[in-house]
């Protein structure tokens, strides 16, 4: 869940496993310093396909993609997202409001297409069940089940800067990636999170349409390790970060997605 940068070179379904609604300009709700170290697996592969670590930290979310090593910086407070490539040392912003159009703009296309799981993604309604006793939330509808191991957050905080992060966050990567699947069915998820106060500690996510333009089966699965204490390393990994953004040549995003892709 929530958290890689762009997910160059991948199906655009994993940004929808991570993947923390706010109005455009909203700022993280309360200042928690934590990290989540993510890991994401497709079919029955043993490798993760991705390896990510994602940084709360007063008030900013700095999301570590390992391969290509790209960061993706949300700052709610002013807007935005900031994209670094630590390869071409190029920096690129989008504003939030940019991207919720987008999403929504794309809302108002789904609805109106013929395809059923396009019309099904546009406005996902799923049968929700919570097990006790495994700590198991599921979200089954007939185009795509998720399955969650969940652990408490702790805190109102955590909970809430999670869910705006991830909620974000689904968003931009269907805005980085053409052709992706809207980001709303995740989004639901996340507000089912964040009405028990809980994080995801493993997340299934099972896709089955059967006929139309997006008719792939697919199964993806993440791990996602909390650590609700920031080390020295960390806040060292985040203050080069801040230097990167001050000093790193500014590209506009059509220029910065081309060089990501080359």
């Amino acid at each position: 869940m929530t958290f890689t940068a762009s997910l160059r070179g991948l199906s655009a379904i994993l940004a929808a496993l991570l993947a923390v609604g706010l109005c455009a300009r909203g700022g993280v709700a309360e200042e928690e310093d934590f990290r989540i170290e993510n890991k994401i697996y497709v079919d029955d592969e043993k490798e993760p396909r991705i390896r990510s670590t994602t940084i709360f930290h007063e008030g900013v979310v700095y999301d570590y993609l390992a391969d290509p090593p790209e960061v993706t910086v949300f700052d709610g407070h002013h807007g935005r997202f900031v994209l670094l490539d630590l390869t071409r040392r190029v920096k690129t912003e989008l504003t939030t409001e940019r991207v919720v159009d987008f999403s929504r703009r794309l809302k108002e296309w789904t609805q109106e297409q013929s395809d059923p799981f396009l019309r099904f993604l546009a406005a996902p309604e799923f049968e929700e069940q919570y097990d006790e006793s495994t700590r198991e939330l599921s979200l089954t509808s007939p185009w795509m089940t998720y399955r969650l191991t969940t652990v408490d957050s702790e805190s109102e905080g955590i909970s809430r800067s999670y869910r705006e992060f991830s909620d974000w966050y689904c968003r931009l990567n269907t805005f980085l990636n053409p052709g992706a699947r809207p980001p709303f069915a995740r989004m639901v998820v996340n507000a089912a999170l964040a009405e028990r106060r809980q994080l995801p500690r493993e997340v299934h996510l099972s896709l089955s349409p059967k006929e139309g333009l997006l008719a792939k089966r697919l199964t993806v699965r993440s791990e996602h390790l909390v650590i609700r204490q920031l080390v020295e390393s960390d806040r060292k990994r985040v203050a080069q970060t801040d230097q990167f953004m001050a000093m790193y040549a500014t590209v506009d995003f059509e220029e910065y997605q081309r060089k990501m892709a080359n």
